[in-house]
């Protein structure tokens, strides 16, 4: 999975998506060590910064846990119903403004297409 601009999720959101639903296949294991920051963003091809921050959505929904030397380790399996948690309301209102921008910025550049195609022809 590489992550996509294109969804309305961070992109540490959508990589954190992915490691626990490699918890709940059982790809991961419940005392596992979690690969490290560093093996994640090369895996994801994202900066440390971003790896860690999905890390720490992991240990927010308390898939897995830090040992202060080790890194992290799985300490929950994830079962089949629990559902994942969608984008804050911030960002969701965020995406939706951007998605509007970026149609009212098409109209504006067919419409500047048309003008200078006049021009040409005028």
């Amino acid at each position: 999975m590489t992550p996509t601009s294109d969804d309305a999720r961070r992109v540490n959101e959508q990589i954190a998506e992915t490691l626990r639903d490699e918890i709940k296949t059982g790809r991961l294991k419940v005392g596992d060590k979690l690969p490290s920051v560093r093996a994640i963003a090369e895996r994801f091809e994202v900066a440390p910064g971003t790896a860690t921050k999905a890390v720490q959505l992991l240990a927010k929904w308390e898939l897995v846990a830090p040992d202060s030397t080790r890194g992290y380790f799985v300490s929950a399996q994830v079962s089949g119903d629990e559902e994942v948690p969608g984008p804050s309301p911030e960002f969701a209102a965020i995406m939706e403004e951007v998605a509007a921008m970026r149609e009212h910025l098409a109209r504006l550049d067919e419409r500047l297409q048309r003008l200078e195609d006049s021009e040409k022809r005028g």
